[in-house]
């Protein structure tokens, strides 16, 4: 159904001059008048708190609109989620209050209702003194009636992040796969957030890496956590459980000829990638070079790709023989520029990348504080294997790669 745009609308001189140029006042939806009333208070709007909006929204509830009665709810709704625009909880409280007790309102209104209700609950206990002692979302919708799975599910996010901030970690993860429950057989699009939230929870509640590695592949058969872990996962980590790219490279240790990954193939191979101008590359060298004999006694290969230049590329010879590196040093001389970081994505250094047997790689990021600490974290990449690590893992740090 139309209804006529009221004149009250129109308080903008350039606005009353065009109407008035039209010759009528124009048939127009609830969407229209939304429109209208938008453009008319846009200035005064754009102030924090300003209830320019939300009055002139209740303007047009004074004029013969036309409207139905669903539409009125619409408008309604609209009210709501102005009043709570501009802080006003209360007056948007009783707008929601008359569209949930409304006989004719549709569950799609019902929905919307509910969910701007958790958003004044959100912005309630935000404001609240004692934001611990409030009843949770759930409680405070209770009265409601049944609002929907969607409803439900923005209830039990909101009471997670209200125990996330007050410091009450019972129950926040559990809020939240409730939440993702609710939603299981929604487009994945609305479940991303709530894996995105889980995560930083768990981050926040001081799970390990490992932890929230398991706990996001047991989800993987859900689209919504396979978009997550592909957003969050760098090209780097992109790569683990993919064929090794192509390496053959000049050994530029002080030993003739080159080094070809490929020869390898059958055995586990780590790589290496360092610079004797890196300042973090010095401070563990001498780990790498330790983790090398230990790991070269279990069958694994160790090969060093650096990335000096030809300037730094003298420099070598004296590393190699102050850290005690055995293993074979391939490079070209280009540092940055050279084309091997970026087939492996290495934008840090040092960077210890684990090929597996198969010539997959198994892992990356893999250098810890000690060399034992090192020689664990390959072990356990070795074991197992094809799984990416946990979105948000730290790099270790060092010599950053320009953009």
């Amino acid at each position: 159904m139309n209804a006529r745009i009221p004149a009250a609308l129109f308080a903008l001189p350039l606005v009353a001059l065009l109407s008035a140029a039209a010759g009528h006042v124009g048939a127009a939806t609830v969407p229209d008048l939304l429109r209208t009333v938008g453009e008319t208070v846009k200035e005064e709007n754009d102030e924090p708190g300003n209830a320019a909006r939300a009055k002139a929204i209740v303007g047009l509830f004074k004029e013969e609109l036309g409207l139905s009665k669903g539409e009125l709810l619409d408008l309604r709704l609209a009210l709501a989620g102005a009043w709570l625009d501009a802080g006003k909880l209360a007056e948007s409280r009783s707008e929601l209050a008359i569209v949930l007790a409304a006989k004719e309102a549709s569950p799609g209104q019902r929905e919307n209702a509910g969910l701007t209700q958790v958003a004044v609950w959100q912005a309630e206990w935000k404001l609240a003194e004692k934001p611990a002692e409030m009843p949770s979302a759930l409680v405070a919708l209770a009265p409601l009636g049944d609002l929907g799975k969607r409803v439900a599910a923005r209830a039990h996010s909101a009471e997670a992040q209200r125990l996330l901030a007050v410091k009450q970690p019972d129950g926040v993860l559990a809020h939240y796969d409730q939440a993702l429950d609710l939603l299981k057989d929604q487009p994945a699009a609305e479940r991303v957030p709530l894996y995105a939230l889980r995560l930083l929870a768990m981050e926040e509640l001081g799970q390990k890496p490992d932890e929230v590695q398991a706990w996001l592949q047991g989800r993987i058969a859900d689209p919504a956590a396979a978009q997550v872990l592909a957003s969050a996962l760098t090209a780097g980590e992109k790569l683990v459980g993919q064929p090794a790219p192509a390496l053959k490279m000049k050994r530029v240790d002080g030993v003739d000829g080159e080094i070809d990954l490929a020869a390898y193939k059958g055995k586990p191979v780590l790589i290496d990638f360092f610079a004797t101008w890196c300042k973090p590359c010095a401070s563990v060298a001498p780990i790498v070079a330790a983790v090398a004999k230990k790991l070269a006694e279990k069958g694994v290969v160790t090969i060093g790709i650096t990335l000096d230049t030809k300037d730094s590329l003298p420099n070598l010879a004296g590393w190699i023989a102050k850290n005690g590196i055995a293993y074979p040093v391939i490079g070209d001389g280009l540092g940055w520029d050279s084309e091997v970081d970026d087939a492996w994505h290495v934008d840090g250094i040092p960077a210890l990348i684990l090929v597996a047997a198969d010539g997959t790689i198994a892992a990356n990021d893999l250098m810890g504080a000690t060399a034992e600490e090192t020689v664990r974290n390959i072990e356990a990449a070795l074991e197992g294997a094809q799984h990416p690590r946990a979105p948000g893992a730290a790099h270790p740090g060092g010599g950053v790669k320009p953009a």
